[in-house]
Formats: C-alpha cells, structure tokens, sequence
C-alpha cells in the first residue's frame, strides 16, 4: 500500500530554539512498513516545506500523523483534510494515546494506536488490504456504529526484532553538536520512575526494555557512515543500567566510534559511580541531561521525583572532575512553589556552574498524572501554548501573568551572569530574536493563505 508519514512542524519556542533531529518514532514505523512491501513517505514538516492545505493526499491510501500535546491542533487539521479527501487517516503518539476517546467521537481520523506503533499500524495495513476494515489489534482505536472498540497496547518486548529505524531522509537535518553533525538514537524503552508531570512511564512502560549492545552498536556504525559524528541518545534514562552503559561506551571505543554525544540521567545514578563517568568521558560523553526540577524538596516530593536536592552540587562537580558539560533542568509552578522557592531554585541553577539551563513551567499534559489532578482546573484551551512556556491552569499562588514574570527573570538572571553571558546569553539572545522573527513571517503567511 501507498502510505505517507507525517510529523507535524512543532512551533514551541523551545523546539525551535533548540535543535531538530528526526521523528525516531516514525522513521521505525517507516522501516516496519517497507520491510513488508509497502511504499512509504515521510515528511518531517520541521526540516522540509509541506503545503497541507493543498496537497493531494489522494495519492496515498493511507496517511498517517504523530503528534504530542502542542502539536495536536495542526496534526488535526492535517488528518482532517486528508480524510476530507477520501483517505484513511491514522493518528498517534502520546497525545492521541491518553485522548483515544474524544478525538474518535469527533470523528477526526479513521484510527487511533496506542503507544508504540510499528507492528499495531503493519497489521492494521495487512488488514486494510484484506478488506478488513475493523480488525481486534492490540493498541488499535477506532469508532464503529457509534462506538469506540479499542484493545490495549502491548508493548515490545524484544527491541532488537525492530529494524534499524529509516534515515532515507538524513541530509535534510543539519543540527550540529560539538560543532560536528549529529543525529539521535534510541537504546532503550520505558522509565521506572512515574514522575507526576510525565508521560513517558505512561507511554512507553515502567519496564526497562533494552536493545542489545551489539544492535546499538550496527546502528551506530550505520549512522557513522552516514557522516555524523556526534550522536544525542534519546532514552528516557541512558544511565539507568550501569554496566550496561560502560559495556556500550567500551565497544564504541573498540569500534574506533569516536561520536561526541550526549544523554538523559539522573542525578543520583552518578553518585559514586565514577568508573560510569570515566567510561562515557573517554567513549565521548560530552554533557549530560540532568531534571533537578527545584532546591525544594517539598516540590520534589510533589513531583513524585523521589530525588533530593541536596546532592545537585555534587553531581555537578563529578561532571566537572571529568570535563562532561552539565544541561540542567527545572520546573517552576509546583503548587508547593512560592516566590521564595523558586528564587531558591534559581540560585541553585546558578551555582551548578551548568552550561545549559532551562527552565519551563509546569504543564499539565494529557496521559500523566498531573493532568488528571489538574484538569478541572485548565483553564487553557489552545493545546498549543502547551509548550512548557505558558500556565495553562488556575495555580493557587500565581496569575499566569506573575509566574511569566518570574519565568523570563530567572533566565535572565542566569544568562546575563559573567560566566555564560557571551558564551550562552548573548547567542541565546540573538537566536530568540530571529526565532520570533521567523515565526511572525510564518504567522502572516499562513494568515494570507
């Protein structure tokens, strides 16, 4: 069969301030789909010009569109102009997961799967051309007769079955780290640790499921061929398993894969681990992802973070003792938080002495638990200001307008500082200004059409 892929552009500042790498999720969906006969085009609407107003989706039999929270307005409107036109429609990602039930009822696509989507949307095609137009598949969603069947998701057991995820499209991403191409890759699935504003636990499962070193390793030679040389590993945790870790960065080494990469931990898996951090330093470690999320562990312990902050200063010495950069990680707007909490938190982000820092506000996203406590209380409806940059609920301290305030002073608080006000703030800056720029001129010209 004929199937298009698209991911929806993200319009968030944070992603386009930040760095595009492709849509990992549908690039192994893509390799699934080919692997079984089908023709397949993906369009990553980030990286390349798609007129989906316009465009014949008639040329296809089958479109289908992941999206999350902030994006799900346009990957709306795309599934509904493509079934407008006659074509089936399939939506996914973590958006659709938690909100299945609403988006069937208002009949905005044909089908709807439930996370990890390469084998559930391979059997739905297999059906589809045998006529099959309700199959029972686990993690598929669909309206018949004016009721919703859905059957749970269940998730992959053996990750190593997958084929290497598709990079046909590689030459259209040009983000750099270390000033050299980079690309991202995915070891492992699932995070055991069910922070209350995530949904990765929700998503992908609580239980680690882990991809040989050795299929890490082909894929990395893979990318290395294709001209990268650094590498972003996008596991939820890349930490999590310490031997697993050093064995990885030990066969990078034998295999002469000398990527500058970096990766998602946790502060407390460094702690005393540093045979851990002098492995990833001498296989190329870079920086590392830490959430410290705020200096107030009454804000920890409603996050359900189940992290102290008192060990934040030491993590961030032993990054320094082997010369891995520090990408620090807060949320400000617990309902715990006060002013004082988050000047504290603030402070703290300071002395770190991180390379990077960012901070978002708390966002109540569909699929965790946050969002099932707060969601008689979102006062926001355009999903997308769902972008970490916005308060999209009633908080019981602050007025939207407050905690922005409080938003914008903390990053200039840390950019302007004399240690990363020429290296980080003024390009951070600049790189703000023209984002704005840009996204004025996309707004006019989608308003002219």
């Amino acid at each position: 069969m004929r199937i298009l892929l698209i991911n929806p552009m993200n319009s968030g500042y944070y992603y386009r301030l930040g760095a595009v790498y492709p849509p990992l999720g549908l690039c192994y969906i893509s390799s699934v789909l080919k692997n079984a006969g089908n023709s397949v085009k993906l369009i990553d609407m980030n990286v390349e010009s798609f007129d989906w107003k316009h465009f014949n989706y008639s040329d296809f039999d089958i479109v289908g569109v992941s999206t999350d929270t902030v994006r799900f307005p346009l990957a709306r409107e795309i599934s509904l102009t493509a079934k407008a036109q006659g074509v089936i429609t399939v939506l996914g990602g973590p958006h659709v997961s938690a909100e299945y039930e609403q988006i069937l009822t208002e009949q905005v696509c044909d089908y709807v799967i439930l996370g990890e989507g390469e084998y559930t949307f391979e059997k739905l095609v297999q059906s589809l051309q045998n006529n099959e137009r309700y199959p029972l598949l686990d993690g598929l969603c669909y309206l018949r007769d004016g009721t919703i069947f859905a059957k749970p998701a269940k998730l992959i057991e053996d990750l190593d079955h997958l084929p290497l995820p598709d990079r046909e499209n590689s030459k259209l991403y040009r983000t750099k780290f270390d000033r050299k191409p980079a690309t991202s890759v995915i070891t492992s699935r699932g995070c055991p640790f069910d922070c209350e504003f995530c949904s990765a636990s929700q998503f992908m499962g609580r239980v680690i499921r882990k991809r040989s070193v050795e299929n890490v390793i082909e894929e990395l030679k893979r990318v290395k061929d294709l001209g990268y040389g650094s590498v972003i590993f996008f596991d939820d945790n890349f930490t999590i398993e310490k031997h697993r870790t050093i064995e990885l960065c030990e066969q990078m080494m034998k295999n002469r894969l000398d990527f500058s990469w970096w990766a998602f931990s946790r502060a407390d898996e460094l702690l005393g681990k540093e045979d851990l951090l002098e492995a990833m330093a001498k296989s190329g470690c870079k920086m590392l992802f830490i959430g410290f999320e705020s200096a107030e562990d009454e804000v920890l312990n409603e996050y359900e973070k189940k992290l102290s902050s008192s060990i934040a200063l030491e993590v961030a010495k032993l990054l320094k003792k082997y010369k891995i950069d520090l990408f620090a990680s807060f949320i400000m707007g617990a309902l715990n938080d006060t002013k004082e909490s988050i000047k504290k938190t603030v402070q703290m982000a300071k002395k770190l002495g991180a390379q990077i820092v960012q901070f978002s506000i708390l966002t109540p996203y569909p699929g965790t638990r946050l969002y099932e406590k707060l969601k008689e209380k979102i006062s926001v409806k355009d999903l997308s200001l769902f972008d970490g940059t916005n308060l999209v609920f009633d908080h019981p301290k602050f007025s939207s307008k407050d905690l922005k305030k409080l938003f914008v002073k903390a990053y200039y608080s840390v950019y302007t500082a004399p240690r990363l006000i020429f290296t980080r703030g003024i390009p951070f800056l600049i790189k703000l200004l023209k984002t704005r720029e840009k996204t004025v001129t996309m707004e006019i010209a989608h308003q002219k059409t």
